[in-house]
This record gives C-alpha cells, sequence and structure tokens, in this order.
C-alpha cells in the first residue's frame, strides 16, 4: 500500500468532521436535557406527606450510577471531538492529516470512551 496522497471524494474527511461533530453536539444538548430529568426521577425518593427526603434505600442506585457513568462518558467524547476539530482546523494547516492520524491520543481516547459505554449497558439490559 503506498503513502501518497488520499483520493478527493465527492464528501470530503473535513466535511464528514464537522457535520459529525455539529449533529453530536445538538443531539448532546437533548441528551443533556434528558439525563438531567431522568436522574431527578431516580434520585426521586421525596416523600410528599413527610415533606422529607425519604432513606436512601427507595433511590435507584444502580441506574442513577449507570447513567451518570453513561453522562460523563459523552460529554468525554463531545469534548474531545471538539477538541479535536480545533486542533485540526486552528492549529494546523493540514486538517485531513490530523484527522488520518490514527495513532493519535484524541483517537485513542474516544475509541476507550466508546468501549467503556459497553459495560454500563449491559449492566441496565439484565
Amino acid at each position: 500500500m503506498s503513502d501518497g496522497p488520499v483520493p478527493r471524494s465527492p464528501f470530503p474527511l473535513t466535511t464528514a468532521q464537522l457535520l459529525g461533530n455539529f449533529c453530536e453536539t445538538l443531539f448532546y444538548g437533548i441528551y443533556f436535557v434528558t439525563c438531567l430529568s431522568c436522574v431527578r426521577v431516580f434520585l426521586d425518593a421525596w416523600t410528599r406527606q413527610e415533606g422529607r427526603w425519604g432513606r436512601s434505600l427507595k433511590i435507584r442506585w444502580l441506574m442513577t450510577t449507570t447513567a451518570l457513568v453513561l453522562f460523563a462518558i459523552c460529554t468525554f467524547d463531545t469534548a474531545i471531538g471538539l477538541l479535536h476539530n480545533i486542533q485540526a482546523f486552528v492549529h494546523s494547516s493540514d486538517p485531513e492529516k490530523v484527522f488520518l492520524n490514527l495513532s493519535g491520543w484524541i483517537t485513542i481516547a474516544r475509541v476507550s470512551g466508546y468501549v467503556l459505554c459497553i459495560p454500563p449497558q449491559q449492566v441496565c439490559a439484565h
């Protein structure tokens, strides 16, 4: 395999990265609002009759912890995606070279985030 220039496609890599990051950020905003509502429901141990917090046994700890872990991973992935675009378009003269660097720490961190999402989802599925 040659290390020559990458052939141009009708949908360039830089356009795909910007569009992908835009969509990711848009859906993250929707997820953020939804996640706050869900965590509030998970932690809702308020007893209306007594007007105080209920016992910690009433709180759904497994679901709350899983939701917060997935939220942290999603937040990290969105932030690191924005950082990747800033590095490519602001700090580099060749954005495609930055995006094609698969051994960079940003790419490895994003893939690690995807791998970390699997166990919490498996816990909630059972």
